[in-house]
């Protein structure tokens, strides 16, 4: 390193970054905590359109009904919403799933271009949105921004598989994040499940992997209707994982790192019960850092004396779901 490096200016900036204190009252510092992330994520003093969501189609998908939905989240934006709906006796115990960065959300609720495709993604637990619905829960998916149907015009571009990079950007510009305009349409999606009178009320569960691991945590960091969270796949230190390696600029937060690292963002959600799963040999969210974090989640939980409500769950895979942890967790803390 010269001596006009800028590795040792970085490492003194991170080096300051705060903590949840162990002296402070843990539900205060959550509480301003919890303020400042809406702020930097672009979502302070945001008001919520009316909940209304056209229904478009309805398929049989033999335990449940796939229902295809137009849900308006404000400002003229549509997002394209999914339920799977058990064909058992309601009340129904719902969960909240987001998909990585995928073609799309058809990819969690089972719908694969081909059989090559279909089988690569089962064996990644990919199809966990699909999985839930089967085991009897209400699942709600919604197609996060910049995927599937929802790209934005690139000059230059004809066609891309996503808009993460344009849309991110668009959004800063205008004081925004990509990341919490996705928490925002999570939001309108809770308004509108704890409206229907075939869900069990007080009770929401909520999952993603990968990117979709992402929006699930900072929604339940923010939002305090979730209930019990899964998330796969991202959970790790920003230090060994966003700034470790290249990541999609839809990972990027102006000023994350003036409230905390990852473990402070994730203990947003104590006492809450959190599963958090990670791949024993994920190359791009590496094990040591989620274990070095883990230990600010660990932390806040036994201040609140719900030790038991959080886990940082391992599998031996690489990055992947994993059905198993994620169905135990939801059928612990969701079906009480």
């Amino acid at each position: 390193m010269t001596r006009f490096g800028l590795q040792p200016h970085l490492d003194a900036l991170r080096a300051k970054r705060p903590f949840l204190p162990p002296d402070e009252e843990l539900s205060a510092r959550q509480t301003a905590l919890r303020g400042e992330l809406g702020q930097l994520l672009g979502l302070e003093n945001r008001t919520a359109p009316p909940v209304q969501a056209v229904p478009l189609q309805a398929v049989d998908c033999g335990s449940y009904v796939e229902e295809a939905y137009s849900l308006d989240v404000g400002e003229g934006v549509q997002a394209p919403m999914y339920l799977l709906v058990p064909k058992s006796e309601p009340p129904y115990t719902p969960v909240l799933a987001f998909h990585g960065h995928d073609p799309g959300v058809q990819y969690i609720l089972g719908h694969y271009p081909d059989g090559e495709t279909a089988v690569a993604n089962h064996n990644l637990d990919n199809n966990y949105a699909q999985a839930l619905a089967a085991a009897g829960y209400l699942v709600c998916a919604i197609e996060q921004r910049g995927m599937g149907e929802r790209l934005t015009a690139q000059t230059g571009e004809t066609a891309v598989a996503r808009s993460c990079r344009h849309l991110a950007f668009s959004y800063m510009l205008h004081g925004r994040t990509l990341l919490g305009e996705r928490c925002w349409d999570g939001m309108c999606a809770i308004s509108y499940l704890q409206g229907r009178a075939d869900v069990r009320p007080g009770v929401l569960g909520c999952t993603g992997h990968s990117g979709g691991g992402t929006t699930a945590l900072f929604l339940a960091a923010l939002e305090l209707r979730v209930t019990a969270v899964v998330v796969s796949g991202y959970f790790c230190s920003f230090q060994a994982s966003i700034l470790g390696m290249p990541h999609c600029e839809c990972n990027y937060v102006p000023g994350i790192l003036n409230l905390g690292e990852m473990g402070d963002i994730a203990a947003l959600v104590a006492p809450r019960p959190l599963c958090l799963l990670n791949g024993q040999r994920d190359p791009i969210f590496p094990i040591h850092g989620a274990l070095a974090q883990f230990a600010t989640v660990e932390r806040a939980y036994a201040e609140n004396g719900r030790a038991d409500a959080c886990q940082l769950a391992i599998h031996p895979g690489a990055h992947a779901y994993h059905l198993p942890s994620a169905r135990a967790w939801f059928d612990r803390w969701l079906t009480v």
